[in-house]
């Protein structure tokens, strides 16, 4: 077992041996090894903020933008939408290969040097995109910008959160996670004006670029992996206010500290019903956000679309922080299924409705749910599969929701140059969501301490 791994193990143990000599009465017949608590701030709120404005990039260059460059890209080139969202698709399924390779990595060493690294090659995927003549030379460019994404992107930074907050972590989260939503409430329009202004070949650069000047010094100068780091406990308990019953940090214990492998976690209800439920809302929920402004400029022009968007991305950060107040207290099952709910409700009446009135309001609601949507992923994935292995596992679960992520995209493309129309495209998608809310039901953790098969000895190291 990697040497962190273990030192998050004595960790918690560390803290479990500490909270039962208080409960007993007994005292410690020699001194713990876990990190001591003084007076200083708390750092996680510092990690918090630098994981809001990685993400802000993040979103803004690697999931937005799409919807932005969509068009222009057509026009430039003369290409269909089928063609660059089959690129997009790419996009998304690299992403999400890519993930499952960098999650245990990321367990293991940190995610500073992943968010260097990714940051350096979305910013030169988006100077290739600048300079493409051909559509060989647009799935490269796609391909160099995916590997970037998933570095930036949420399995390094809830990690992170996850590392830093256990009791606060649904709040945590949230608040970090409205930098997705501030990137398309910023970056959208700001991406619109300079196309407008100085052409495609001009604002690309100047996006990647801006990714590496936010996200490098962030990863450099502030994040730390773990409190550990810094002599501190999750959520800025000190050992006083550490001490609850012992039932309850049993249960934490058990579940935080257990490390999972990846064929492990495939063994359980939980990992498939996670897996099928958020690739199904994931894929109409990426095709609409890609297609938005080309949807929607039919009916309210390309200014009033990008203003759509941008109340799409708002609405989206008001969903987070009203949610992050109190979903810490409730069955994250149930968050997903009102937001899946909503979801293919938003979708089903932009599709069959078109007034102005409606389409702003129905992309308001759409954005409430999708600000919500991968938050919940992960405080589920928190929930089942604990803190050792939550890279590990959130990459592997990326692996298969990205693909739906990707296909959506090429679908309502194919759909609309085939129809003329999104409307067939979108009351698919809304039935996803449905089916989506039956099955994130069935996302139960595994019961502590419970053992899973091994039929074939992996844990060992040969067959039997």
């Amino acid at each position: 077992m990697p040497g962190d791994r273990i030192f998050i193990l004595d960790f918690y143990q560390a803290r479990w041996h500490i909270c039962s000599m208080k409960v007993s009465g007994t005292t410690p017949s020699h001194k713990a090894t876990a990190p001591v608590s003084h007076s200083r701030p708390f750092y996680g709120w510092w990690v918090v903020l630098a994981g809001t404005a990685v993400l802000f990039v993040s979103s803004g260059i690697g999931f937005y933008s799409h919807g932005v460059i969509l068009d222009p890209l057509r026009n430039l080139h003369g290409w269909s939408k089928a063609t660059i969202s089959s690129a997009i698709t790419l996009y998304f399924v690299t992403a999400g290969i890519n993930g499952f390779l960098i999650g245990r990595r990321i367990d293991r060493y940190g995610p500073k040097w992943v968010l260097v690294l990714g940051s350096l090659a979305i910013g030169s995927g988006y100077c290739l995109l600048s300079l493409i003549t051909a559509k060989w030379q647009l799935y490269a460019a796609y391909l160099v910008m995916a590997i970037g994404f998933s570095c930036i992107n949420i399995v390094p930074i809830n990690t992170l959160i996850a590392n830093w907050f256990i009791r606060r972590r649904g709040f945590a989260m949230s608040l970090a996670n409205t930098g997705l939503s501030l990137g398309g409430i910023v970056l959208v329009p700001l991406a619109s004006f300079v196309i407008v202004q100085w052409g495609l070949g001009s604002a690309l650069p100047l996006l990647g670029a801006l990714g590496c000047i936010i996200i490098i010094p962030m990863a450099l100068f502030v994040i730390k992996q773990r409190p550990a780091d810094l002599n501190q406990f999750p959520d800025g308990e000190t050992r006083r206010t550490s001490a609850v019953e012992p039932g309850g940090l049993s249960l934490s214990h058990a579940i935080q500290s257990r490390v999972w492998t990846r064929v492990e976690a495939m063994r359980t209800i939980a990992f498939w019903a996670i897996v099928s439920a958020f690739l199904l809302a994931l894929g109409g929920q990426v095709a609409f956000l890609i297609h938005q402004i080309s949807f929607l400029s039919r009916y309210l022009g390309i200014t009033g679309a990008a203003t759509a968007v941008s109340i799409t991305a708002f609405a989206s950060v008001i969903g987070r922080l009203v949610l992050g107040t109190f979903v810490d207290r409730l069955d994250k099952r149930y968050v997903a299924m009102a937001c899946f709910l909503l979801q293919g409700a938003a979708v089903l009446t932009l599709a069959y409705y078109n007034h102005v009135v409606i389409l702003y309001l129905g992309t308001f609601v759409f954005g409430l749910t999708m600000g919500s949507i991968l938050m919940v992923q992960s405080l589920i994935i928190g929930e089942c599969f604990g803190l050792a292995s939550f890279a590990t596992v959130t990459g592997f679960t990326g692996l298969f929701t990205m693909s739906g992520a990707a296909f959506g995209p090429t679908l309502a493309g194919v759909i609309y140059d085939a129809t003329g129309s999104y409307r067939m495209a979108f009351t698919i998608f809304a039935a996803l969501s449905m089916i989506a809310m039956i099955v994130v039901f069935f996302a139960r953790p595994p019961r502590p301490g419970a053992e899973v098969p091994d039929p074939v000895g992996l844990r060992s190291g040969r067959p039997r």
